[in-house]
């Protein structure tokens, strides 16, 4: 059944955005080539919903303007609830603009006095302290029209999804009343926690989502059609300490020091170059702390429990800044009935016989409560923690998510009793039940490939990885290695080290089939003294002149985990000389070990134009001349004024393993890829692979595989309308008619899921020993799509933790590709990434695409005195003043995020080589990001 045009419902806006036609194909059969085997997802079946219909009303309180606390106070209030539950009838809200109820109730224009709420005496007689809910009849949610659907009696149309967003919302009012809600997340109050540092605590959750599912089991008869899925959710909040003490553990990342007096230093204020002062770049990093809720201890008592949030902390343009000491307010004396300006320092020694002992310090300022010292205030628990953890809190987090599949059943189950479904009286009131049990489905488990070298083969059979001892690679470096050499960044090593592991590098790569006629390579000794920008032309000339030619590549033995070095090293090779490097950590040197050269030699290998390895087969895998396409978008960290990268990969060998990549910038967090990027980045590449007698031979392709990753599936009608439309319609510019005749198949793969898979206990058959599938699990029934073409499949063996399928949705398929063959081609791709001897978990052309974009971040088009243009540390001001303007503009211009423009102006990347560099084309069409 194909969709018919419908409306996109956005749950974090509660609104319905702009009407795409969204016909995707119908699921043409199942797969009948692999083992047949059972295995269980975390997904529970609904096995009873409401039939009946279901009132929605609109909300609105106040003026629009109120904020989030008044709300939800207004409709908590006696004088609403008293209206709203006459019908002994259950609602469910939003907290916004939405509610529903089984009752139909005519308008209601509620008024809520807090005066009255609170029982105290009106402030002012003739300004109380009111405020209107208005309760609005909007539309009738037909809740029949899911089984309708399900039956194949109607086609999909937004009446059906404002009946699972009604059961979405069904499903979280019960938890949402008990636990810390974070969108589908539901965290216990005073739960365990585990410190990620003195800042950040991690707390492990439950997620839970409904969704429609296939309906029809292996056999044909019909199952239940909505089902729940249920993972770990694992959070990150801010640990429960006095504010001074985590605003000093927060800042403790940024000057690495946890004294008191650094502390203090480093809030003051600092001159602003204009004869005055302005914020010190820690006492901005304290803004982060907008917002966060606190209780206060001053007052004595045990059980004060009201709650405060920090608008902001007090500055003041002077050298010693805003302090309790020299920050005043006026105090009433409620005897004399006189007013007395009074800092806050003496208003706490006199009316709480307290002295602020870091009185030096901002204070806490809030929206009505006033000024707070940070010593007396405490924060309160369950906080979110929502920004980019640093390098040290992400191993920390990584080591506390991770879990193998039996502990992660485990914790599962526990979210199960948390959710308490049997228990909930909204789900009761409604007729909503769920069936506790997992769902077993049946599932395929795919035949393992053989990998083929030259000379020999590796069969991984169900293992998930080979060994490289012994392997010779399918293809190895067209030109001989002879003009090459390595570079010791800031002299990190004795010369003698770094000579005795590249003898190491050479006799390994050798030995796996590389060709390398000069054995001595060129040792360039960088003095810390010598800037990168005239290090790499110096030794790029020295190595050039050793042997009177052109470098081939240049190796780096980088002194630490420098990320602002080794891009300004790829920037250099890469867009001023168009050269390949590859940089060796200094550790890994010292060891020179054969397996970590052999990891070297793989890229390298790749870098110089030869292929490690491919699957093992017979003659060309297509039938017709095909190009496989990758795509994908990254995006800096939120608040960043960093562009978004676009990375398109395409398959430059008959039998797709080697991809050249084209990346450049994609406007401000902005996911589609613009038709001029397509135009720009794309299309020289269908030349270069047309113009190569051994692909095209003039010939452009007749199938084109283009698989992209990263969307949601609101964007699969954008990616559809405009970046499949946008290539079709380029490609006809560029190649004429012929190219209309293309047939395309359009896939997006991702891994933004939370479903997972479980073999049976004790099932050697569909487990490895850590009790993950085996490579090869796909499953197309009971968590895909009632109709449409979908699947999940497991390539890889999980290293640690549980394994994470790839959901692959297919958008169109104008070739018809027979089921069989095209989930072989995934899977068996995934043996012939170039630089592991693993299966990958992500199609390769997307793996590679992901690889290219992030490293485009080097090509970006800024003076190295910029300095580092993301993460945490990047330069203040130019956030604040480039935030502030891109929010401006989209106020102005109402600019959606997701469309193909953008209200921020980005520059474009410098290019990848430069006319005079020469070797342009070699580059641009090999692996240089890999």
């Amino acid at each position: 059944m194909e969709r018919e045009s419908l409306r996109i419902f956005d749950r974090e806006t509660n609104n319905w955005k702009d009407n795409y036609p969204t016909e995707l194909p119908a699921r043409p059969g199942w797969n009948d080539k692999g083992k047949a085997i059972s295995i269980r997802v975390n997904q529970y079946k609904v096995v009873a919903w409401p039939d009946k219909d279901v009132q929605q009303y609109d909300i609105n309180i106040g003026t629009g303007a109120e904020k989030r606390g008044k709300i939800m106070a207004v409709w908590k209030s006696r004088a609403v609830q008293s209206v709203i539950t006459r019908n002994n009838t259950m609602w469910l809200w939003d907290g916004m603009k939405i509610a529903w109820t089984s009752a139909r109730m005519p308008e209601q224009r509620i008024m809520v006095n807090f005066d009255e709420e609170k029982g105290r005496a009106p402030r002012d007689p003739n300004n109380p302290d009111t405020c209107l809910c208005v309760i609005k009849p909007s539309k009738t949610i037909r809740m029949a029209v899911i089984e309708a659907y399900l039956a194949e009696k109607i086609p999909f149309d937004s009446s059906i999804l404002e009946a699972i967003n009604f059961l979405d919302h069904l499903m979280r009012q019960g938890p949402s009343e008990l636990y810390t809600q974070i969108k589908r997340s539901f965290f216990a109050r005073g739960g365990n926690t585990v410190s990620l540092d003195n800042c950040v605590v991690a707390m492990k959750g439950v997620y839970s989502s409904i969704r429609l599912c296939n309906p029809k089991s292996a056999g044909g008869n019909p199952t239940a059609g909505l089902a729940v899925n249920v993972d770990v959710a694992n959070g990150t909040f801010w640990a429960a300490q006095d504010v001074h003490q985590a605003a000093r553990n927060f800042l403790k990342e940024r000057n690495r020091a946890s004294n008191w007096d650094v502390f203090r230093q480093n809030l003051r204020p600092i001159k602003d170059g204009k004869g005055g002062w302005t914020w010190s770049e820690d006492l901005k990093l304290l803004r982060k702390m907008a917002k966060l809720k606190f209780t206060v201890k001053h007052r004595g008592k045990q059980d004060d429990l009201k709650q405060y949030s920090i608008k902001r902390f007090t500055f003041l343009p002077r050298q010693d800044g805003g302090h309790s000491k020299n920050t005043y307010f006026k105090l009433k004396n409620r005897q004399t009935g006189s007013e007395e300006e009074i800092s806050v320092f003496d208003y706490f020694r006199k009316t709480y016989n307290i002295t602020i002992n870091m009185w030096d310090i901002p204070l806490i300022e809030t929206d009505k409560a006033g000024l707070f010292p940070m010593e007396l205030c405490t924060l309160v628990p369950n906080q979110r923690y929502n920004f980019k953890l640093s390098p040290d809190q992400t191993a920390a987090m990584i080591k506390f998510a991770v879990t193998r599949p039996k502990e992660r059943i485990a914790s599962i189950q526990h979210g199960i009793g948390m959710l308490r479904w049997n228990e909930d009286k909204y789900l009761r009131h409604y007729g909503v039940k769920i069936d506790s049990n997992m769902t077993l489905t049946n599932a395929r488990l795919l035949q393992p490939p053989e990998v083929q070298y030259q000379g020999s083969k590796a069969n991984p059979g169900t293992s998930g990885r080979w060994d490289l001892r012994g392997k010779r690679f399918l293809l190895a470096n067209e030109e001989p290695l002879n003009s090459w050499g390595i570079c010791i960044v800031n002299d990190c090593l004795p010369e003698a080290a770094v000579r005795n592991f590249m003898n190491v590098f050479i006799q390994t790569y050798i030995g796996h089939g590389g060709k390398v006629q000069n054995k001595t390579p060129f040792i360039y000794r960088h003095a810390k003294t010598e800037d990168l920008s005239a290090m790499v032309p110096n030794f790029r000339t020295a190595t050039g002149n050793q042997v009177k030619a052109m470098p081939q590549i240049l190796f780096y033995v980088m002194p630490g985990r420098d990320s602002w070095m080794y891009e300004r090293l790829k920037r250099n090779n890469e867009c001023r000389f168009a050269m390949v490097s590859q940089c060796v950590n200094i550790a890994h040197v010292q060891k020179a070990q054969p397996q970590y050269c052999s990891n070297v030699c793989m890229k390298v290998n790749a870098k110089l134009g030869g292929t490690s390895c491919k699957v093992a087969a017979t003659g060309n895998p297509f039938k017709v001349p095909t190009m496989i396409i990758g795509a994908d978008v990254s995006h800096a960290s939120p608040g960043s004024v960093q562009a978004s990268m676009a990375a398109i990969t395409v398959s430059m060998d008959q039998i797709c393993c080697r991809f050249a990549a084209a990346v450049q910038t994609n406007g401000h967090r902005v996911e589609m890829i613009t038709k001029n990027n397509i135009s720009t980045m794309l299309m020289p590449l269908i030349k270069q692979w047309q113009n190569n007698a051994k692909i095209g031979g003039g010939r452009i392709p007749q199938h084109i595989y283009y698989f992209r990753d990263g969307v949601s599936e609101g964007q699969y009608a954008q990616v559809l309308n405009q970046e499949v439309k946008h290539m079709k319609e380029c490609m006809i510019e560029t190649f004429g008619a012929e190219a209309a005749n293309v047939k395309w198949t359009v896939a997006v793969c991702t891994k933004r899921h939370h479903i997972r898979f479980f073999p049976k206990d004790g099932d050697s058959q569909a487990a490895d020993r850590n009790g993950n599938p085996l490579p090869g699990t796909l499953v197309e029934r009971d968590v895909t799509h009632p109709f449409e073409y979908d699947f999940y499949l497991s390539a890889h063996s999980a290293i640690q933790g549980t394994a994470r399928p790839v959901h692959y949705q297919v958008l169109l398929d104008e070739a018809k590709v027979n089921v069989n063959d095209f989930q072989k081609m995934i899977y068996t791709f995934s043996y012939q990434y170039m630089r592991s001897t693993t299966p990958v978990s992500i199609f390769p052309a997307i793996y590679y695409a992901h690889l290219a974009s992030n490293r485009a971040r080097a090509h970006e088009s800024k003076p190295a005195s910029a300095g580092p243009g993301g993460g945490q540390k990047f330069d203040e001001a130019r956030q604040d003043a480039a935030v502030a303007a891109n929010r401006e503009r989209r106020t102005q211009q109402g600019t959606s995020q997701t469309g193909s423009s953008a209200a921020v102006e980005v520059l474009p990347l410098v290019p990848l080589g430069n006319p005079e560099s020469g070797n342009i084309a070699k580059i641009r069409t090999g692996m240089w990001y890999i």
